[in-house]
C-alpha cells in the first residue's frame, strides 16, 4: 500500500469537504439536529429516572458513531460515482485497497470532529452524566463501532459495483434497517426468544448491552468486548472476500464503467 497515494484521497476529501456547502453540512447537520431533538427528550426522561436517560442518550451518541462512519464511506463512494470520477480513479495508478482506505480514514475522521461537537452540545444544553458515566470504556465501545462500521460501508461498495447506482440509497437506508435488532435503546431481553438468537449476531448488541451494563453497574464488560471483536473480524473478513469476488466478476463483464 502506497500512503502517499491514500494521502491524496483524504487530501481531495479534504479540499470538498470544506469548499463544499453539502458536504460540509453533513459534518454536523444530521448529527447535531438528531442530537438536539433526542436530547431534550432525554432531559425531560431524567426527571422520571435518569438512569433510563443516560441509556436513551448514551445509545443515541454510540449510534451516531456508527451510522456516521458507515454510511459515509458509502455515500464517499457515491460522490465520486455522481460526479463521474470513479474512472478517473480506477485509471490512475491507485489500487482499490488504497482507494477504500482513503474513504475509511476520512470517514474515520469526520465522525470524530462531530463526535467533538456532539460532546460540546451535551455539555451546553443537557444535564445528564453521560461521557462521564462511559469513562475509558468509551474507547472500546468506539473500536467495534467502528469496525462493524467499515464493515458495513464495504458491503455498501460492494452492492453499488454489482448492482449499479440504482442501490445507491442504500448506503443510508441499511444502517437505519438493522437499528431496530441493534439492541440501541433498549435490551436484548424484549426480543422474541428465537430472535434473541439473531440479534446476538450482530457486533452492536454487544456494544450497546455492554453500554447500559457500564451505566447501570460501573463495570465495562470485557467479554461482551471481545465477542463483538470476534464477530466484527468474521464480518470484515467476509466482506472483503466478498468484495474481492464482486470486483472480479463486474470487472470481467464490464460493468464498472456504466457505474
Amino acid at each position: 500500500m502506497n500512503l502517499s497515494r491514500v494521502w491524496g484521497i483524504i487530501l481531495r476529501h479534504v479540499f470538498l469537504t470544506t469548499h463544499q456547502l453539502e458536504r460540509f453540512s453533513d459534518l454536523f447537520m444530521f448529527p447535531l439536529f438528531g442530537l438536539v431533538l433526542w436530547g431534550f427528550l432525554a432531559n425531560y426522561v431524567q426527571f422520571q429516572s435518569s438512569s433510563l436517560a443516560s441509556f436513551f442518550l448514551g445509545g443515541l451518541i454510540l449510534w451516531i458513531i456508527f451510522e456516521r462512519v458507515g454510511t459515509s464511506i458509502g455515500i464517499d463512494f457515491m460522490w465520486d460515482i455522481w460526479e463521474k470520477n470513479i474512472m478517473n480513479v480506477l485509471a490512475s495508478p491507485i489500487t482499490l485497497l488504497e482507494y477504500i482506505g482513503g474513504l475509511v480514514i476520512v470517514s474515520v475522521a469526520k465522525v470524530f470532529i462531530s463526535f467533538i461537537a456532539m460532546i460540546l452540545v451535551v455539555l451546553a444544553f443537557y444535564n445528564i452524566e453521560v461521557i462521564s458515566g462511559l469513562g475509558f470504556s468509551l474507547v472500546f465501545f468506539w473500536i467495534n463501532l467502528v469496525f462493524f462500521a467499515v464493515v458495513m460501508g464495504i458491503f455498501d461498495i460492494v452492492l453499488v459495483i454489482r448492482f449499479g447506482r440504482a442501490v445507491g440509497p442504500l448506503t443510508w437506508i441499511l444502517p437505519f434497517m438493522i437499528q431496530p435488532f441493534s439492541a440501541v435503546f433498549y435490551p436484548v431481553s424484549v426480543f422474541p426468544e428465537v430472535l434473541q438468537k439473531i440479534v446476538w449476531l450482530l457486533p452492536l448488541s454487544h456494544v450497546f448491552e455492554g453500554m447500559r451494563e457500564v451505566f447501570a453497574t460501573g463495570n465495562f464488560n470485557q467479554g461482551a468486548f471481545f465477542i463483538a471483536l470476534v464477530l466484527n473480524i468474521v464480518y470484515f473478513v467476509l466482506v472483503v472476500l466478498l468484495f474481492s469476488y464482486t470486483f472480479n466478476v463486474v470487472k470481467r463483464k464490464g460493468t464498472l464503467v456504466k457505474l
